[in-house]
């Protein structure tokens, strides 16, 4: 799983050692350029000096093919802004971001931050938690990581379960490609029934894969 995080303090720091330990692709994201320079020195290439309150900086980090984006700065102001441009700008389907001052939290969960924490260790809890709940990757990308070829795990609690792909309302920029029933290739139609053990394999705009992933497997909130 690819996941970004901004803020190069000690909380982004053990944060990103923690990832890279079990094997996640991580990029830490900071724009105070000696701290950046000291970490690249320990950690190499995942380091990135660039904003993450900005479009240009996040994009630099490849946020558009980020699966989970945690902003862990000292600022709840910019920590908002990051986490508002990963979900409503790069469509990241989690956005988890520390809370510095607790008066905040409810700010940040009535402008769509879902998860709002504090310590080093909650923040891996809630991307572990996250990524079990969760049952699609990104395989492919194309034309600049505007359309992706994702995959897509069908569980009993799936809100797309024993439901026909006709009544799914995908997005427009959307197709379901195959559906992998067991051993069994089926080439969807409108009345093909999602079936608890299916695997999905969609093509969706980079605009509509958070949807499409909602209307499979839920919010993941």
């Amino acid at each position: 799983m690819y996941i970004v995080v901004v803020g190069a303090g000690k909380l982004g720091y053990y944060l990103t050692k923690d990832l890279l330990s079990k094997g996640h692709e991580v990029t830490l994201v900071d724009w105070n350029h000696s701290r950046v320079r000291l970490l690249e020195a320990e950690l190499g290439e995942v380091v990135l000096y660039a904003s993450g309150s900005s479009i240009d900086g996040l994009e630099k980090a490849g946020c558009g093919r980020a699966e989970v984006i945690v902003a862990v700065t000292g600022d709840d102001e910019d920590n908002l802004v990051i986490c508002q441009l990963g979900k409503k700008y790069f469509k990241v389907p989690k956005a988890i971001s520390r809370i510095n001052n607790p008066k905040n939290e409810n700010v940040f969960k009535e402008l769509g931050v879902g998860t709002t924490i504090s310590g080093t260790l909650s923040i891996a809890e809630a991307i572990e938690s996250y990524l079990l709940k969760k049952r699609f990757k990104t395989l492919l990308s194309f034309n600049q990581n505007e359309t992706e070829l994702i995959e897509i795990d069908i569980t009993t609690d799936s809100p797309s379960n024993q439901k026909d792909i006709y009544t799914l309302n995908l997005p427009k920029n959307s197709i379901i490609a195959l559906v992998l029933k067991g051993k069994d290739v089926v080439f969807p139609r409108g009345d093909t029934k999602i079936e608890a053990g299916d695997m999905i394999l969609a093509i969706a705009s980079s605009v509509d894969k958070e949807r499409v992933i909602e209307i499979f497997q839920g919010t993941g909130e």
